[in-house]
């Protein structure tokens, strides 16, 4: 596929990664097609120099008209993380997925990248976990949901990227609300903080999605995304409390999973969002890193940031948007 000739949508463009594989795309001179359900979201897609269109993943027949004369999709929106019922999550990272799939093929898009993660292998899982491990459930909803469109995708003959954790400007889970969660007092790790994480600067999770949509050979294929140099979560977080001057606290699991189901029950009588979960303390909990090889033999893909440099950039980034003092 050549870039220069296409027109390409995007799902889940006022997004965090959508808006950044706008930019990217547009950058690259794709006729880039931006869509996602919130009018709201317009101006900052248009800053990507996408065309914006309105389409609710949920309604098949509106995304029909917004892929109309698209060649290829990179489907990132999705219900995220920790947070949302399971009928949301269903609703939204299923059936989504399913009608992005047929309204592909009702417009002819000849290819589809979907988003998935590496929550689809689970929590526990060991170091030797081959890459082609079949996805698996727990019983999260988020977990739960990518999992079933991550295989839905591949019988599909979309490319699926499993993203690793995705930090950098604009990221909500893996620097904004880690941030505001260490500003606060409120971040603890759990044990040691001695958890696994196997980052991935946001840059560099958007070139290989590009990869993915321009490699024909990767239909069908599943890769992974993440830098190849997993961290602590001790050091990881440590970064953002030494942007703050902070320090990292860490305490029981046990008492962090009480005090996070308490937080929990308060955020959903308020109608917020609570800042730490009892899925997050697992998910930092990890004991290995995933595997990532196939999207360097399957895509030629190399990370280009690496931890330093990324957290000198993300640094940057929250500074401009007064995040950081």
């Amino acid at each position: 596929m050549d870039l220069a000739s296409s027109r390409i949508a995007v799902t889940g463009a006022g997004g965090f990664i959508g808006r950044a594989t706008c930019a990217r795309l547009a950058a690259d001179g794709a006729q880039v097609v931006g869509v996602d359900l919130a009018p709201s979201a317009a101006r900052a897609v248009e800053a990507t120099g996408a065309t914006f269109r309105l389409a609710d993943t949920r309604d098949l027949d509106g995304l029909v008209a917004a892929l109309d004369g698209c060649a290829g999709v990179v489907h990132t929106a999705a219900v995220v993380g920790d947070r949302g019922t399971m009928a949301e999550h269903v609703a939204v990272n299923v059936r989504g997925t399913r009608n992005v799939l047929d309204a592909a093929d009702a417009v002819g898009a000849g290819r589809v990248v979907h988003v998935s993660s590496v929550a689809t292998w689970g929590y526990e899982f060991h170091g030797d976990l081959p890459e082609d491990a079949a996805p698996r459930v727990c019983g999260a909803p988020y977990v739960d949901t990518k999992t079933a469109s991550h295989l839905l995708a591949l019988r599909r003959g979309a490319t699926v990227v499993r993203p690793g954790d995705v930090y950098g400007p604009g990221s909500k889970p893996w620097t904004v609300r880690a941030v505001e969660a260490l500003r606060a007092g409120m971040l603890r790790l759990p044990g040691r903080g001695e958890g696994i994480i196997t980052p991935v600067y946001v840059d560099d999770l958007v070139d290989c999605l590009v990869r993915a949509l321009v490699t024909p050979a990767a239909a069908g294929e599943a890769v992974t995304a993440h830098d190849g140099h997993p961290v602590t979560a001790r050091e990881f977080f440590g970064r953002y409390a030494a942007m703050l001057g902070v320090e990292v606290r860490t305490a029981p699991r046990a008492l962090l999973a009480a005090g996070a189901g308490a937080l929990e029950l308060v955020a959903r009588a308020r109608g917020r969002e609570p800042l730490m979960t009892r899925e997050a303390l697992i998910y930092v909990s990890r004991h290995a890193a995933y595997p990532n090889a196939r999207a360097r033999e399957v895509l030629g893909w190399e990370p280009q940031v690496g931890l330093d440099e990324g957290m000198r950039r993300t640094e940057a980034w929250l500074r401009a948007e007064g995040l950081l003092a």
